[in-house]
């Protein structure tokens, strides 16, 4: 692009996808990037974004080039070692954070509290991609940070490790086997719930049940952790659940937390980063303020009795 200005706007409109969003976080009227819009699509014979519901969406022409633009604004930004100013008392900015309902149930309450007191009118959004759009959404800057257990991101991504976790067996509060001390015998014969999606180490938990003789006993599956609450208290089914997420749902529900009596790999809960963000202003504050807040969660590496 010939005017420098425009790659600012490009860089806002692609990770806000909104006038209103990209005028916010640059400081600027919308009139202004509604004009420098009108100066981009001319120079580049393409309409860049379009209205597609609520949001701007870039145009295939656009995505095509984002990786040069954008390397290009990085480049430019690295030559005169100004990266934009971030002041989280007056900051409008959104944050988007890619995790799932474990790192919104378990971090996120904290964060956000966290969040209120030093920047009032910052406002963060959580999102869940793939795995595999995660890298490009970090590396474009659609997404600022991605938090959970990520071990395939490698490629330009610095990793700083939150807190480790391990499986528990969770259960109904006046369950028959409320009172005893689990065993794999007892695990094998009981009906199991198991919650599947990708990254939620539901394969490995399979596994483990299949191999201690359970392979016909898991009786019910669910697409997210939020659902299985409502199932355990009202039935004798028991859910092989990570360590944190469990005692953060017993807060809330009639729940019982047993020690797991097979033998399964503990995982860990870390932050995640693109390097072309590594020594940007805002992205530094954020990732500084999650990790004062979550560094080390109380109790995810002990066992629960």
């Amino acid at each position: 692009m010939k005017d420098l200005n425009l790659l600012y706007v490009f860089e806002a409109m692609w990770r806000d996808r909104s006038v209103t969003l990209a005028a916010e976080n640059l400081g600027v009227t919308q009139a202004a990037v509604s004009s420098a819009l009108k100066r981009m699509r001319q120079e580049h014979s393409d309409k860049m974004f379009a209205q597609v519901g609520r949001r701007m969406e870039p145009t295939p022409y656009a995505v095509a080039v984002s990786h040069q633009l954008l390397t290009a604004l990085a480049m430019v930004r690295a030559a005169s070692n100004t990266p934009a100013p971030f002041d989280p008392a007056t900051s409008r900015r959104q944050f988007t954070i890619r995790t799932r309902d474990v790192g919104e149930v378990v971090c996120f309450p904290k964060i956000f509290r966290k969040v209120a007191q030093e920047a009032p009118t910052v406002r963060l959004r959580t999102a869940f991609q793939p795995i595999d759009d995660t890298l490009g959404g970090l590396a474009s800057g659609r997404l600022d940070l991605a938090l959970g257990f990520l071990p395939s991101l490698e490629t330009s991504i610095h990793r700083r490790p939150l807190f480790v976790q391990h499986y528990v067996c969770v259960m109904r509060a006046q369950h028959p086997l409320a009172k005893r001390r689990l065993t794999r015998e007892m695990l094998r014969n009981l009906d199991h719930l198991l919650v599947e999606y990708s990254g939620s180490g539901h394969l490995v938990i399979e596994r483990a049940l299949i191999h201690a003789g359970a392979r016909n006993r898991i009786k019910m599956r669910l697409p997210q952790y939020l659902s299985a609450p409502h199932l355990i208290i009202s039935s004798d089914l028991v859910w092989c659940a990570p360590v944190e997420l469990a005692r953060t749902l017993a807060e809330h529900y009639p729940l019982i937390i047993k020690p797991m009596p097979l033998e399964l790999p503990s995982f860990e809960i870390a932050l995640y980063w693109h390097d072309r963000f590594h020594q940007d202003p805002a992205n530094i504050w954020l990732r500084e303020l999650i990790i004062s807040t979550c560094d080390g969660t109380a109790g995810a590496v002990t066992t629960p009795g």
